[in-house]
């Protein structure tokens, strides 16, 4: 890809600006935020105007609940250049009152350090393989086919970022609870989260694990049974956030 290859990203929130952080690694960057935008990245700041005319790409970030202001705004200067949503919610019926040609792409906030999940869907299989090959150098990337499956990766691989961090969370402070000093509870979480992840990535199920480290009647199995009450409510969880994924959608189609 070339040096001079500009990618502009309307909406500097929390996912916005997670994907700056990545993107400015490899890319030069444009940013638009009609609020502020964060100190360390600040220097990439330009006007909406600026942004849409230089940039090869423009991503929006922004609330879906503001995305019909921006996106007639950003349309009026966009040409044929590839628009690319990030916004939970906004189907592809939707993006195409305003634009010809235009992506889906649901991003995790790990991208930040290179270990984020991309879910990618285009009417262009040469897009779709332009944002992979962007993409793919901060994290994994899934080329899917449709939005169904685009709100499928918003209420689990996007969203699961903030269910394992309650999982963490609840971990880290059983483990004061037992007597650990904060700062080593941390650092076993992040450890054990690590290796356990490290592991299934190298081809070893969850299940394989979990018995491997379990006799009967030990101290994990007694831990286990207890923990594996938790699956109905992680899948209640998932089910809800999907559900809402939808009625997003849903409030945007009227």
């Amino acid at each position: 890809m070339r040096d001079d290859f500009k990618i502009g990203i309307v909406g500097v929130g929390k996912m916005g600006s997670a994907l700056a952080r990545a993107l400015s690694k490899d890319f030069p960057l444009l940013l638009y935020d009609k609020f502020k935008v964060p100190d360390d990245i600040k220097s990439f700041q330009v006007e909406l105007e600026e942004l849409v005319s230089q940039s090869h790409i423009v991503i929006v970030a922004v609330k879906p609940k503001d995305f019909y202001d921006v996106a007639g705004d950003i349309s009026v200067y966009i040409g044929d250049k590839l628009f690319v949503s990030v916004c939970a919610g906004i189907r592809s019926d939707f993006i195409r009152r305003f634009f010809k040609r235009w992506a889906r792409v649901m991003p995790s906030i790990t991208c930040e350090v290179g270990e984020g999940i991309f879910a990618v869907y285009s009417q262009s299989e040469d897009d779709s393989l332009l944002l992979k090959k962007i993409f793919e150098n901060y994290g994994k990337v899934f080329v899917v086919s449709s939005d169904d499956e685009i709100d499928i990766f918003t209420a689990t691989s996007a969203s699961a970022v903030g269910y394992f961090s309650v999982l963490f969370e609840a971990f880290e402070d059983a483990l004061v609870r037992c007597g650990l000093q904060r700062s080593i509870a941390r650092d076993v979480s992040a450890q054990t989260f690590s290796g356990i992840a490290k592991l299934i990535k190298q081809g070893k199920p969850p299940s394989q694990i979990k018995e491997e480290v379990m006799t009967p009647a030990g101290i994990t199995a007694e831990a286990v049974v207890e923990i594996t009450k938790a699956k109905e409510f992680i899948f209640s969880a998932v089910e809800k956030a999907l559900a809402k994924a939808k009625e997003i959608s849903e409030k945007m189609k009227k």
